[in-house]
């Protein structure tokens, strides 16, 4: 032990004070004894199997010094053996810190990260006792039930699986398997106070007193030779020979014959039945756990389709969008290049492609020029829908006019051939019937 004041190592024991600096240390040895104590009264009782004494007492230990490294590494082997494995390695990781040198908390780490697969196995456990316990708030005791099975011969050392498991079945009323739960779990942990409340429990309801300790029963053979030979003396008996007959040793081979049938019929059957029974809930374990991610993956799935169908249809409405942009712009070009060669028919016919909502404020500008002189509107937002189903007709009309026109275009321009002037666009306005008929407004 070290002064507390100078840090100078204290030799003589019997001293109140500090011969290097000559400090009071009497409080410090009382601390630093009654921390010794405690941890001496854990080792007793870990050793004897009361773990949550043991962690009552190393607890109180490293309350008076938090520096006893035999104090703190034994509290971790509790704590392991409890299947506490994270309380275990925070005070591995504690210890290490405090004394880097000579310390069995290093190798205790080692060992643990030697083995993989157990800490991946024990980490499992550990997350699948939380589902089961998030069940169990759900009202889902039976799933449940059969995944602290499957947790238990995983980590048959969690104490706190043996207690929701038997607290599941208490509350079914299934007070055996209550009981045998329970004393699985004593023989980890004989004073547990949780084990010790439930199996008062599981004893006031069924009247019969829960023996966790077997006794050991003698053979009846040797106590009765003890009791022959009391006085010491050596009995010597002689060997007795007596001839059997045929009849009696058929008998006796075929009565040893039906001992071995019934015994093969009580002892191995019964184990063999008992080794389908185990195999089939395995599988049954196995199944639901399958069946439980199975079904997480595929609601997942679902959820997937279903964004990546509503970002199709986004994506899909958009370049309808672009579609219908770029073919506005395009036949509006077409019907302004049209109209400045005085091309009107070409310009209405190009002007009923254009989609007005798609157009820029400009470009709605030589939209509304192009239909002030052609008389033609392009399609609409509201009237898109409606007028769809006509476009065909309305081109075939434009068509024929555009043909009336262009041939009365050429009488024209043969009979008014000095002057170069076309009859059909005259003051008196654009006479074609076709265009009546088809874009009356």
């Amino acid at each position: 032990m070290n002064c507390i004041n100078c840090g100078a190592f204290l030799t003589d024991t019997d001293l109140d004070y500090c011969p290097h600096c000559g400090a009071n240390v009497l409080i410090q040895k009382k601390v630093d004894y009654l921390s010794k104590l405690y941890y001496n009264q854990g080792l007793e009782k870990a050793s004897i199997r009361d773990l949550s004494g043991a962690i009552s007492c190393l607890k109180q230990s490293l309350a008076y010094d938090k520096r006893n490294i035999r104090a703190r590494n034994l509290l971790g082997l509790v704590y392991f053996e409890t299947g506490e494995v994270v309380a275990a390695l925070s005070e591995w990781v504690i210890s290490k810190n405090i004394q880097k040198n000579r310390n069995l908390a290093s190798e205790y780490i080692a060992r643990l990260q030697a083995n993989q697969n157990k800490l991946e196995t024990i980490n499992e456990s550990i997350k699948k006792y939380n589902n089961a316990l998030a069940m169990c708030r759900e009202g889902h005791e039976d799933m449940a039930a059969i995944r602290l099975k499957k947790i238990l011969s995983q980590n048959p050392k969690l104490i706190k699986g043996y207690h929701l498991l038997a607290l599941i079945q208490m509350k079914n009323q299934e007070w055996n398997k209550a009981r045998r739960t329970l004393k699985k779990a004593a023989r980890i942990d004989k004073t547990n106070t949780t084990t010790l409340r439930f199996l008062r429990e599981v004893d006031e309801q069924t009247g019969v007193t829960t023996k966790i300790e077997k006794r050991r029963k003698g053979l009846f053979g040797n106590e009765k030779n003890e009791n022959d030979n009391i006085s010491g003396e050596i009995v010597v008996r002689p060997s007795s020979y007596k001839e059997r007959s045929k009849i009696s040793l058929f008998f006796t081979t075929v009565l040893g014959f039906a001992a071995g049938a019934a015994a093969f019929w009580l002892l191995v059957l019964p184990a063999v039945k008992q080794d389908i029974y185990r195999q089939a809930n395995e599988q049954i374990i196995q199944y639901s756990d399958s069946l439980s991610s199975q079904s997480v993956e595929l609601t997942k799935a679902q959820g997937e389709v279903a964004q990546s169908s509503d970002t199709a249809d986004a994506v899909a409405k958009q370049a309808e969008e672009e579609q219908k942009r770029s073919q506005s712009y395009e036949a509006l070009f077409n019907a302004y290049t049209a109209m400045q060669q005085d091309d009107l028919d070409t310009a209405a016919l190009e002007l009923q492609k254009v989609y007005v909502d798609t157009l820029s404020d400009s470009a709605k500008g030589i939209y509304s020029t192009i239909s002030g002189k052609t008389g033609v509107s392009g399609i609409e937002s509201g009237a898109s829908d409606g007028t769809a189903s006509a476009d065909s007709s309305t081109d075939g009309t434009s068509e024929a006019g555009a043909d009336a026109a262009a041939s009365d275009g050429e009488d024209t321009q043969s009979s008014d051939g000095d002057t170069g002037e076309d009859s059909s666009y005259s003051d008196g306005g654009y006479e074609d019937s076709s265009y009546d008929d088809g874009y009356t407004e």
